[in-house]
């Protein structure tokens, strides 16, 4: 899989919001890539899109999606997806990427990633789909794995074999979020480095980092963590990127912030750690990483 950028480490940057766009071109000197979230360009009005367009040949960009469904037993949203194919061409992006999830029923729009029944029932319903992208778009496609609040019991496969099916059968890549695998790994004990160890070598083609709070409420029985991308990033999420890093040779490692994202200092410190870990990575001759939590 040949890199669309021509830096052979990583680029390093943050997810473009808008009510920060200012702060983020005074900043712009600190990032290496911008990642713009095509929802956001396809319905945030021409003040948004020109904003959006303002970045073209200023900055390398990538194309995230939160919208299109997927996981949904249901035909694609073709308008949706004539949209995406608009935003790549007018964007002049090398990629684009979208969670392996389900967030729309029909008629209704759930406002949540929801996770997909890990079945083969499920893979060969998928599979089409992920084609069908595939034959509209003219850059390569990658789904992101998610947190997630419950599994389906009647799973056939655990996280990694259900991803690798769909490699396998599609040539689709993955955008890999560490922290929504340190996520799932503190509130459903899924082994966060088994999952790792068994991506195929080469199919990360992008990196997501966020962070979250631990929530505490006399309801639950534990304390939960939650992704919703309001605090800096947990030093175990930046052990496992740099885990990953061993083993993978992504193109882009994107900071995601969508709460609290006025706190601009924390999102260069942030963008700092990523960075020292992607060198440490880099230096590494043991090929593993040490102080790698249990979970």
């Amino acid at each position: 899989m040949n890199s669309p950028f021509p830096s052979e480490s990583p680029l390093i940057g943050i997810g473009f919001r808008v009510p920060i766009a200012k702060w983020t071109l005074a900043n712009l000197h600190r990032f290496d890539v911008l990642e713009i979230t095509v929802d956001h360009y396809i319905k945030g009005g021409e003040y948004v899109r020109r904003a959006i367009r303002n970045l073209v040949d200023r900055v390398p960009l990538v194309l995230h999606g939160v919208g299109l469904s997927i996981g949904t037993d249901a035909p694609l949203d073709e308008a949706y997806l004539d949209a995406v194919a608009e935003a790549v061409d007018d964007l002049k992006v090398p990629s684009y990427s979208e969670h392996l999830a389900w967030t729309k029923v029909p008629g209704i729009d759930l406002a949540n990633l929801l996770p997909v029944p890990k079945t083969r029932a499920a893979a060969d319903m998928l599979i089409p789909k992920i084609e069908r992208i595939q034959a509209r778009l003219p850059v390569p496609f990658s789904i992101e794995n998610i947190s997630y609040v419950f599994d389906f019991p009647d799973a056939e496969m655990s996280d990694a074999e259900f991803f690798n099916l769909l490699f396998r059968e599609t040539g689709v890549e993955m955008l890999l979020d560490v922290e929504n695998l340190f996520v799932n790994a503190s509130n459903h004990a899924v082994d966060p480095l088994a999952f790792l160890e068994q991506l195929p070598e080469g199919v990360v083609t992008g990196v997501h980092a966020a962070g979250g709070p631990l929530v505490r409420r006399p309801y639950l029985d534990v304390p939960f963590h939650a992704d919703n991308h309001s605090h800096p990033v947990p030093q175990q999420a930046l052990d496992l990127l740099e885990y990953a890093l061993d083993r993978q040779r992504p193109r882009t490692v994107i900071l995601e912030r969508d709460n609290d994202y006025e706190q601009g200092e924390e999102l260069l410190a942030d963008v700092t750690r990523i960075r020292r870990q992607a060198a440490r990575a880099a230096s590494s001759t043991e090929g593993s990483v040490t102080d790698v939590p249990a979970y």
